[in-house]
């Protein structure tokens, strides 16, 4: 499942929008109020439709349209200020592809469509229901993790095994703000214990053990230790390997982790069938408000990329206001930065940190970097050289050419400043005759 196009009437405070969404990672910028989590509220309502034909979804999961999501207008009649929401109705229009068929549908509160406007995706979705028995049937992972997913957790007592439950399970609470990684320990426990028990590999398991490590820096394995009843994670720090339960894991690397392993285990639940493949092969629409949360800027440099890269067949839409997620986008043809405010794409370019703080986010003036500074005195030094080629014998000019070669060489990954000093360089030999 993929959604291309998203089109809102009415919807909170915006009166219309639009917004067409790359197959692998949308990133959504602009300030604070510009609409960054409405709009994956949006996108969470239009793959709520999905869930309308699976049987046993809590209605609260299909995230309909709320009378707090309705528009409305201020005013002010005599001295009194009136709220008025909108009389037309709201509406979320979403154009997508779901099992390789293109689909279109639409969920509206209180507004005339033609026809049954969810009629498109129910009967494609239902489709799948009728046939969840075949192991050709694959389900598309869904899940939306708000700004709150680490405090908000659905409560439960105790760390129980899992029984056998239906495929369909991967959807219970996909769509709920609030986390439930006691339900993924129940599953990673009881498939640990049916390993030991069996003597045997757990394909799933050990998918979804690889994509827990895949997502943690340095990072070696994940296991259920049976003895203290919880998740241990081993990994390289400071060059010495520790051994640290998951309830004493940073906040930034629990909230990474219960978010991988809710998404593996949904796959997992999901698409059984596909064993060892599970992760790789399973497509699917994730929605991720604030993706650099709690994490350390250098992780967040990584952390696009380790997503793309565990889960291959996803389409992740996340909100960021980290210009260091932004920087990482560049080089990358599958992610599109997208500015609420201006509401059309942005460039991807070969930026500093401080121009993607100015250019991109409206921040005045910020400090040059280190680098820049380097950058600016390399660039000046390279102009005097170059001044000093024409009267210089060829020993010299030899020397001189060599020395501006080596004051390009540190800024080799970025060829707009590359270019630049080259083109000036070229065009001084040109006059010269060199």
């Amino acid at each position: 499942m993929k959604i291309n196009k998203l089109q809102l009437i009415n919807f909170r405070f915006f009166k219309h929008y639009q917004l067409n969404l790359t197959d692998r990672v949308t990133l959504l910028i602009g300030d604070n109020g510009s609409g960054k989590t409405a709009i994956l509220d949006a996108l969470a309502i239009a793959a709520g439709g999905f869930l309308l034909a699976i049987p046993d979804i809590k209605t609260a999961d299909k995230r309909n349209i709320s009378r707090n999501d309705v528009r409305y207008e201020t005013l002010t009649l005599g001295q009194t200020a009136i709220k008025e929401q909108s009389f037309t109705g709201t509406l979320v229009s979403a154009e997508g592809i779901i099992n390789n068929e293109n689909v279109n549908w639409i969920r509206a509160k209180e507004f005339k469509t033609p026809g049954k406007p969810t009629a498109n995706i129910i009967k494609l979705v239902e489709s799948l229901t009728k046939n969840i028995t075949s192991e050709t049937t694959l389900l598309p992972v869904i899940a939306y993790y708000s700004t709150g997913r680490l405090w908000k957790q659905l409560k439960e007592t105790e760390k129980k095994t899992r029984s056998p439950g239906s495929r369909f399970d991967g959807y219970q609470d996909c769509l709920n703000p609030a986390s439930d990684q006691k339900r993924f320990f129940r599953w990673f426990k009881t498939q640990e214990l049916a390993a030991l028990q069996k003597q045997e590999r757990r394909y799933t398991l050990e998918a979804v053990r690889e994509a827990l490590v895949s997502m943690i820096p340095n990072a070696k394995r994940a296991w259920w230790d049976l003895d203290w009843d919880e998740l241990r994670i081993e990994t390289l720090i400071q060059e010495q390997l520790q051994t640290i339960p998951f309830h004493l894991l940073s906040d930034g690397y629990r909230n990474m982790i219960g978010m991988v392993a809710d998404i593996a285990y949904r796959m997992a639940t999901l698409n059984p069938q596909l064993e060892a493949d599970v992760i790789k092969q399973t497509e699917g629409i994730v929605l991720i408000d604030e993706i650099d949360l709690h994490l350390h800027p250098k992780w967040q440099r990584e952390v696009v990329g380790r997503l793309l890269k565990t889960f291959p067949k996803v389409q992740f839409v996340a909100s960021s206001h980290s210009p260091f997620i932004i920087q990482s986008l560049y080089g990358r043809e599958d992610c599109l930065l997208w500015d609420l405010e201006k509401a059309q794409p942005l460039a991807i370019d070969s930026k500093s940190i401080e121009d993607i703080a100015e250019n991109q986010q409206g921040v005045e003036i910020p400090q040059q970097s280190q680098r820049f500074l380097a950058m600016e005195k390399a660039a000046e030094e390279y102009y005097q050289v170059l001044k000093q080629i024409s009267p210089a014998n060829e020993e010299e000019k030899q020397h001189l050419k060599q020395r501006l070669d080596e004051l390009l060489l540190p800024y080799s990954d970025d060829p707009a400043f590359q270019a630049f000093l080259k083109m000036e360089r070229q065009a001084q030999e040109g006059s010269q005759g060199l």
